[in-house]
This record gives structure tokens, C-alpha cells and sequence, in this order.
């Protein structure tokens, strides 16, 4: 009996020691089932826990593209705190981050590398050269990356918590929002959510000096579907956008023009920016803006110490949108999107970014009204014929001198 008893223990101390793992009874139904990792944390494919789970994620394009104000949009690590108004962020207001705990900015570099990011090269593309609003395929490539999810894979399904935060900023710090705690829940299909807490600052079209902060609230940042879970390092899927309905939110209807890009990010997702004034930046609506705004990849790793291999040309976006020939028409008459927000802006003026039908922001709609050349020729004409008249009539000041004696 004793002889046996030992056995059993020495067999047991064998798997654990050379296999990492022991074999596991039948479970309960309350029983959770741990897989002991190996050197690298990676479960190796079954169920588990999960201890230091990576998440990486850009959104999309239009995240760290070029502004119509403001610079450029980025991302920054951790809750940024309140500028005051809406204005543009600067250096040392001390509301960038490039990390925060666990949560980091990292952009692709020219090298074909990741690399953190910083205050000089958030506008920056993998070249070096400022992102431009003239092209959605130019944009930084920033993505957020939060190591330390901690959670399980059971039967096929994974749960993943990660703590940590980062901000999304657009138009140099015009308008921002912020993300808190993101959790990850797939059912063995796949499908599933990535949700989060979200909070920022408001600002109103008709009261432009309006800034409030905005309570935080549990929203859908991306919807997945059929993520492959089968992989032992995990995986990466582009969240739902292309073909997604948005409903009370501004989305213009599909057309032949726009289908290669139409879509919109999860209904609470827009929702909840009705009180940011950024609606209209997260789902069609006819600006020339529309092909940077798809879901980009998004990757979760279930090691941060091996993570998933992401190619830097992920964080560009990766749907059609992005074809480096895909130049914007610019309206007549609007301010050169390299012109300093000085000349078109007052410094402490705040600006709401929400798009409207008329175009809020300079160049966010693609042309002038038809009308708008007609009215312009008779307004010309009609001061045409004034000026003649005051002439025949040797009305100006030049000419009564002329006729002094």
C-alpha cells in the first residue's frame, strides 16, 4: 500500500516538473480549471487562468491621422485630466502621457519596429513627416497597449479584465475621452464584446464656452465576431464597422461611393458622444473624413511576454479605406490644413468638433452648397454696377478733388 501511495506521488511530481502541468479530475460545475503556465505565461491553447494578457488596439485611422484644427488626433496614456475648455493641448499642460502603470502609446517606425511614442512624434507618420489631413491613408499608426489582463478560457470561451486607461484625442486636444478598465468576453464562436468605462469633457454647438465633464459609463467600444480562438498566443480581428447600422446618429444612407467604408462603431459607442461632440467622427456621414473612420485589427495576446507578432502596417487600419491613393477633395475657399490654427482661430476661443450638416469644422464636409456660386455672382455683379454708378456720377472723394478749382 505504501509502496503504491508513493508511486502515484512521484508520478504526480514528474508531470508537474517536467510537463508543467498536472492531469486535472472531471470538474464540477463551480470547479475552475487552471492550466499552469509555461515559461512564457502562455496557457498553451486549453483552459486556464490567464494571468498577463496583452491588449493592443488602435481604433482606427482617424485616431492618430491629421486634423482640420488642431494638429493631428492622437492617442495618450491614462486619464487626462481637465484642460479647462476646448482648446489645444501644449507640452507642458502635463495632460500627454506616453505611459501610464501598465497602459502604453506605441507607434510603427520606418525600421518595420514598435516604438513608445512621444509629445514630438504624436503627429508624427513612421517616416517622420507630420500626418496629413489631405489623405486618410496618412495617419501615426499609434496604438494603446495595456499589459496585465488577467481572466480564463473554459470550454472555448475567454474573459479578460484589464486595468488601466488611456485618452483619445482629437483635434489637438479640442476634444478628448477617455477609457477605463476594458474587459474582453468571447463565447466559444468567437463573438463577443470588448466594453469599458467611458468619460471625458462635453462641448455644445450653441454655446460653444461650454465644458463639462461627463460621468462615467459602461459602453461597447467593439463588437467581435468569429475571432479565432484556437490559436496557443492568441489572436487579432477586426472589430464590426463595416456594414453596421447607426441609428439617431447622423449616418448618411450606403451608397456605391461609400460602401467600401460605410459603417458606424457599436451603438452605445456613438451614443455616448452625443455628449463629447465627436458622434460624428465614429461612423459615416459624408465628410471627407469617412474612409479613416473603420475599425482597425485589434490584437490581444494571452502572454505580454510573447505576445502576438503585429506588423507595424496594422496600425494604419487595414480595410480598403487605406489605399495610400485616396486623396480628399478640398473645399473652395477653406484654410490649408498646414495653416497654423492662429489664422483662422482666436488662441482662447473654444471650438465644438461634433460635424453638422452645415460643417462645423473647416473642410469636414466635401463641397459648397449649389447655391452658394449663384448667390456669389449676383452679390459681384451688383457691386459691379454700384461702383459704376458712383463713377458716372464722379461720387468719390478722388474725383471731387479732381474738379476743385
Amino acid at each position: 500500500m505504501r509502496a503504491r501511495t508513493a508511486l502515484r506521488v512521484a508520478l504526480v511530481a514528474a508531470l508537474l516538473l517536467g510537463f508543467g502541468a498536472a492531469p486535472a479530475a472531471a470538474a464540477g460545475p463551480d470547479d475552475v480549471i487552471v492550466t499552469v503556465p509555461g515559461p512564457g505565461g502562455d496557457p498553451g491553447g486549453g483552459d486556464g487562468t490567464i494571468v498577463d494578457a496583452q491588449l493592443r488596439w488602435g481604433l482606427n485611422a482617424e485616431s492618430g491621422g491629421g486634423a482640420f484644427a488642431g494638429g493631428c488626433n492622437f492617442l495618450s496614456a491614462g486619464v487626462a485630466g481637465d484642460a479647462g475648455g476646448a482648446r489645444v493641448w501644449g507640452e507642458n499642460d502635463g495632460l500627454y502621457r506616453a505611459e501610464d502603470g501598465r497602459v502604453r502609446i506605441e507607434k510603427p517606425t520606418a525600421g518595420g519596429q514598435w516604438a513608445t511614442a512621444s509629445w514630438a512624434t504624436r503627429c508624427q507618420d513612421p517616416t517622420g513627416a507630420a500626418v496629413s489631413v489631405a489623405s486618410t491613408a496618412s495617419t501615426s499608426g499609434n496604438q494603446v497597449v495595456i499589459d496585465g489582463g488577467t481572466g480564463t478560457r473554459r470550454d472555448g470561451t475567454l474573459d479578460i479584465r484589464w486595468s488601466g486607461s488611456f485618452t483619445i484625442v482629437f483635434y489637438g486636444g479640442m476634444t478628448y475621452w477617455s477609457v477605463t478598465d476594458p474587459r474582453l468576453t468571447l463565447d466559444a464562436a468567437g463573438n463577443g464584446q470588448l466594453t469599458a468605462s467611458a468619460s471625458g469633457y462635453g462641448t455644445s454647438m450653441d454655446d460653444m464656452t461650454k465644458w463639462s465633464p461627463i460621468a462615467a459609463q459602461t459602453i461597447v467600444l467593439a463588437d467581435i465576431r468569429a475571432a479565432d480562438l484556437s490559436s496557443t498566443g492568441g489572436f487579432t480581428v477586426t472589430p464590426q464597422y463595416l456594414g453596421v447600422l447607426s441609428v439617431g446618429a447622423g449616418q448618411v444612407a450606403r451608397s456605391g461611393t461609400n460602401e467600401a467604408y460605410w459603417g458606424s462603431f457599436p451603438q452605445s459607442f456613438v451614443d455616448f458622444h452625443r455628449l463629447t461632440g465627436q458622434q460624428g467622427y465614429w461612423l459615416t456621414t459624408g465628410g471627407v473624413r469617412d474612409a479613416a473612420k473603420p475599425a482597425s485589427p485589434l490584437t490581444v495576446s494571452y502572454s505580454s511576454a510573447a505576445p502576438v507578432a503585429v506588423p507595424p502596417s496594422a496600425g494604419t487600419g487595414g480595410t480598403p479605406a487605406d489605399a495610400p491613393n485616396n486623396p480628399l477633395r478640398r473645399a473652395p475657399g477653406t484654410i490649408a490644413a498646414a495653416a497654423p490654427l492662429q489664422q483662422f482661430l482666436p488662441v482662447a476661443a473654444p471650438l465644438t468638433t461634433q460635424p453638422q450638416a452645415a460643417g462645423l469644422v473647416p473642410e469636414s464636409r466635401r463641397g459648397l452648397s449649389p447655391l452658394v456660386g449663384p448667390l456669389l455672382g449676383s452679390a459681384a455683379a451688383l457691386g459691379l454696377a454700384i461702383v459704376a454708378v458712383l463713377s458716372m456720377m464722379r461720387a468719390f472723394p478722388w474725383q471731387r478733388r479732381a474738379n476743385l478749382p
